[in-house]
């Protein structure tokens, strides 16, 4: 037979009832009455731990919906109060655990979220240190509901400073501070907690396993990365500073500072995951989270987060006061270069904006003001290669012009960030390897200014990589610009071919006294540019005229391959239809009519005029200063047979 319900038993069910009955009057004051009131609530509160399960199931459930919200927000209200009584009493953790993880990651407004998190809140409270498991499972769950918030299309393509000004207007952006807001206000009596119970724990060795603040750590680092992150594309003004974007950021980056006591503590494991990766075998029972290291897991601490982290501290100005000192810059920025690296790489242009800043700090502010030269030795560390490549690519190609502006000033401060012979292999390596004619024009560019630097400072005693066979390697490949020789395509390379000849009439002219080596090797530039440019320039002229007279003459069925190429890069870029290239497009002339054909030419032969009238200014130069060095060489020659 059926025991019957003990007198507590029976009087817990009777105070559910007083609970629904007031409900169903609309009696909300007087159920919250029931647990405020002093006298009431030493009576009542016993009863909870007996009925916790029937209010969650058959009040709070049923009431925390969105339509209740909106129809009758003072039973949410109440059902919202009775929730958080509920995880003060509820008798099993893990029950209720799950069942509010379920909740957050199904809900649909940021009420339902909020009343939730504050029930989640009183249980990782109740719970302590214990099961750090079931605490990281719970806080997944709230990042998994964040990352499901709609965002603006805008925020992945792009955007400029004027758009940045006017994020939190968007009414999307607004709802998801909302929620990262609602997070600030659920983790913070968490983390004074776990900062008050782990201070009285000294240790010299830091545990990097599984336990509630690394969880946390974890978290916040998270939380640094998307949606957040794609929100902080633009300077941080004095104005702005007291912007949503800005308190959330900042109130991550003090709480996980907080948690690490050492905020360059991840650095050290930053190059360990770039520089040594683990080599994974799920035969062998190695795979990722197989780790005993939490801060080593991508799922965990992902590492473009971890970037976002440091872009706060220090392009963001959040480095706490009591920092390390201890740290050399260069350490600091040989490390920051990983995790550049890694936001550079990243498809969405706010990323890659971070990135570029975060850049431009440790060149500036790390580096240049604490007068630290990067050793030539440095780009022993692939990450140089991997950095380059990343950023000349954003230079290059990037569809974003304040992108592509930002990089190339970084990438002219990262250069000048090495000592000599470092930047003279930076800059020979990316001139081997690119591409792109634009940025070779402006890298070959910057090497004349610092020979001129060199030149200007210390003319009699020139660091090797400025003179002799260092220099004439540098100066062929800046020079040497026609890849087929006389067949080249002139309009296609000219950017490189001016800047070559503006390059070899400033060295015409600067060295007369060869402190470079310039002219030991002037009949190479001779054999090897000038010579097949000077025909290149006749060929092309005289055909490009030939083919506008025939055009003239309506006599143009058919041309070469060379100007066929010509006129159908520059028709698409007329038309607008694709990239101003050749490169797999079909072999027939664009279909443009005869005046366009004739726009087409007229320019082409401008610029090949432009470019011949370089080079014969070019040519001059060489002739006027081979004579005025004549003197100096008969000079030279009297002086050695004395």
């Amino acid at each position: 037979m059926e025991q019957p319900p003990s007198a507590s038993e029976e009087a817990a069910r009777n105070f559910l009832k007083l609970i629904k009955q007031l409900l169903q009057e609309k009696a909300y004051e007087g159920v919250k009455m029931l647990f405020r009131n002093p006298n009431e609530a030493a009576r009542n509160l016993q009863h909870l731990p007996l009925i916790a399960m029937d209010i969650y199931e058959e009040i709070c459930v049923p009431s925390l919906d969105d339509e209740v919200n909106v129809e009758q927000p003072e039973l949410f209200d109440c059902a919202n109060e009775l929730l958080r009584l509920v995880s003060q009493y509820y008798f099993s953790l893990e029950e209720l655990m799950l069942e509010l993880m379920e909740k957050i990651e199904e809900s649909s407004s940021i009420a339902v979220f909020s009343a939730y998190m504050r029930a989640l809140q009183v249980v990782l409270q109740r719970q302590g240190d214990q099961k750090p498991q079931a605490v990281e499972w719970c806080l997944q769950s709230v990042s998994s509901r964040l990352k499901e918030c709609p965002l603006p299309e805008f925020l992945s393509e792009g955007y400029d400073e004027a758009a940045g000004r006017l994020l939190e207007q968007n009414q999307q952006i607004e709802d998801l501070m909302a929620f990262y807001l609602t997070i600030d206000l659920f983790y913070q009596p968490l983390l004074a907690e776990i900062l008050s119970t782990g201070a009285a724990i000294p240790t010299i060795f830091r545990y990097c396993g599984l336990t509630r603040q690394n969880a946390f750590t974890c978290f916040y680092i998270q939380l640094m990365g998307k949606p957040l992150a794609l929100l902080q594309m633009g300077r941080v003004r004095h104005e702005l500073t007291h912007k949503y974007v800005q308190q959330v950021v900042k109130g991550l980056t003090q709480a996980a500072c907080s948690c690490l006591s050492d905020p360059f503590y991840l650095l050290g494991l930053v190059e360990q995951r770039a520089r040594w990766q683990r080599k994974l075998d799920a035969e062998k029972g190695v795979y990722e989270m197989s780790s005993q290291n939490m801060f080593l897991i991508e799922e965990k601490m992902p590492l473009y987060a971890v970037g976002m982290f440091y872009h706060a501290l220090f392009v963001g100005n959040l480095l706490p006061p009591k920092a390390p000192k201890i740290y050399q810059p260069l350490y600091l920025f040989e490390t920051g270069l990983y995790l550049v690296s890694v936001l550079l790489e990243q498809v969405e242009p706010p990323l890659q904006h971070c990135g570029l800043r975060l850049l431009e700090h440790l060149l500036t502010n790390t580096l240049a003001n604490s007068g630290v030269i990067v050793p030539c030795s440095s780009l022993q560390l692939d990450v140089h290669k991997r950095l380059c490549e990343s950023l000349c690519k954003i230079v290059g190609y990037s569809p974003q012009v304040s992108l592509r502006q930002l990089g190339l000033l970084v990438l002219r401060k990262y250069v000048i960030a090495f000592d000599h012979e470092g930047k003279y292999f930076v800059l020979k390596n990316l001139i081997e390897t690119l591409q792109h004619d634009g940025l070779l024009g402006y890298l070959a560019s910057m090497y004349k200014d610092l020979v001129d630097q060199a030149l200007r400072l210390t003319a009699s005693e020139l660091p090797l990589v400025f003179s002799g066979k260092q220099f004439r390697e540098m100066l062929l490949l800046c020079l040497c610009v026609l890849p087929q020789d006389v067949k080249s395509d002139l309009l296609l390379h000219s950017d490189r071919i001016c800047n070559a000849l503006n390059i070899l009439r400033y060295f015409a002219l600067k060295d007369l006294s060869n402190d470079t080596g310039f002219w030991d090797f002037m009949p190479e530039i001779e054999e090897r540019l000038l010579q097949p440019l000077g025909k290149a320039l006749d060929f092309s002229l005289a055909h490009y005229k030939a083919y506008k007279e025939r055009v003239e003459n309506g006599q143009s069925s058919s041309d070469d391959a060379l100007m066929q190429k010509q006129l159908k890069m520059l028709a698409v870029n007329i038309s607008n239809s694709g990239m101003a290239s050749g490169d797999g497009m079909d072999n027939n002339l664009p279909d443009i009519g005869r005046e366009e054909k004739l726009d087409v030419l007229s320019s082409s032969i401008t610029s090949l005029e432009s470019l011949l009238g370089l080079y014969l200014r070019a040519n001059e130069c060489i002739e006027q200063s081979l004579r005025q060095r004549q003197p100096q060489q008969q000079e030279q020659v009297s002086s050695s047979s004395n």
